[in-house]
């Protein structure tokens, strides 16, 4: 975190940092821009990355900082033209999350190499709202604690923040334990469906051909790892946020390391290895970003074609006929209807335990004035 910050302080240009700061916790969110002064063009593509949400994963976290070093230009990738990519993210506004589990990594860092959770031993992957809660038979708490309700924990509370302040057009989650590429759901053995699922499935397909060697499973994560996942960040970006195309990269494991050996299931142990990995990905992503950009030219080509004297948002498209998706208007009321179900949640339980006091002080009542009732009596 402390080269990450270093960076933005060289590069004021490109980057900017801002902070988050929850009741227990802290987020660092990285913005790159290549020009500064023009962020806020809505032609412009939006991508929100996250690495470090599970703790023993601190591979990922090596990935986030390889990537901020490349959009600064302190390191380059190899065999690819610099001005290439320029074109590419003249076009684009990044952010990072490099390190989303702070707490957890602080409990990694002291020794204990299998944590996944944060500071308060709640899965930050399984405290979102699409299918909250629900518990699998081979369900380990301290795997997979989702917490004491939907977005209990203030690292999901930033997150979904930033997802709705943000809207971005593209999200990555980015884990370790395998090499695969995730697209929703996670939740349930099925993609969904129509022209998102192709675009999607199309980028996942492209990546792994040409960066990663045919070497990662591609579809839905609750297909493809064995095991269905509740409350996850991508279900919820895809279903909740409208996001067009959100997606979990898991891009390390060994599989014949110890059980016991956490650190070796998730981190490379080796530097040749080390380097192989943040190599390849961030080729990948940098290659995520180039077709996201193609995307977006084809959107601009379509609207020339059927006659638009103006350009035409590259939100107003993917949320209109190509993607098939609600618009941000629907999205809003989705939200909005999202937490009167919560506030009616709370509601019913302040009247369940209203009743039940007014049971209990009518019952204490009840028993203490019998005795006065049978004096009189008698």
């Amino acid at each position: 975190m402390e080269e990450i910050e270093s960076l933005v302080h060289r590069h004021p240009d490109k980057l900017s940092v801002d902070g988050d700061k929850g009741y227990e916790t802290r987020m660092t969110i990285v913005t790159y821009c290549r020009n500064q002064k023009d962020c806020d063009d809505k032609a412009k593509l939006r991508i929100l990355l996250s690495f470090g949400q599970h703790a023993r994963e601190l591979i990922t976290t090596e990935l986030g900082l390889r990537i901020i070093s490349i959009l600064s230009e302190e390191e380059f990738l190899p065999n690819v033209d610099r001005v290439t990519i320029d074109k590419t993210l003249d076009k684009l506004v990044i952010k990072v999350v490099p390190m989303e589990n702070a707490n957890g990594r602080k409990l990694v860092e002291d020794g204990d190499f299998c944590e996944r959770r944060n500071g308060r031993g709640v899965d930050l992957n399984r405290n979102w709202s699409v299918d909250w809660g629900k518990k699998e038979k081979d369900y380990d708490p301290y795997e997979e604690n989702p917490g004491t309700a939907p977005f209990s924990e203030p690292e999901t509370q930033i997150m979904r923040k930033l997802a709705f302040t943000f809207e971005p057009h593209i999200w990555v989650n980015v884990h370790s334990g395998m090499e695969a590429l995730f697209m929703p759901y996670d939740h349930k053995n099925t993609t969904p469906d129509g022209i998102p699922s192709q675009i999607m499935k199309s980028v996942l397909e492209e990546l792994n051909r040409f960066h990663l060697k045919d070497h990662c499973l591609i579809g839905s994560g609750g297909g493809s790892v064995g095991y269905l996942a509740h409350g996850t960040a991508t279900d919820y970006m895809y279903d909740i946020a409208r996001v067009p195309m959100a997606f979990t990269f898991e891009i390390y494991g060994d599989l014949k390391a110890p059980s016991k050996d956490c650190f070796r299931m998730f981190n490379p142990i080796d530097l040749a290895t080390f380097n192989r990995v943040l190599n390849n990905w961030s080729a990948a992503f940098f290659k995520m970003f180039s077709l996201g950009v193609q995307q977006m030219d084809e959107i601009q080509s379509k609207a020339v074609a059927s006659g638009f004297d103006s350009w035409v948002s590259i939100d107003d498209y993917l949320n209109g006929y190509l993607m098939q998706r609600k618009s941000r208007y629907g999205k809003k009321l989705e939200v909005l209807d999202l937490g009167m179900q919560e506030i009616r949640t709370y509601f019913r339980l302040f009247l369940l335990s209203s009743v039940l006091l007014m049971f209990m002080f009518c019952s204490r009542i009840s028993k203490s004035t019998r005795p006065i009732v049978s004096a009189m009596s008698f």
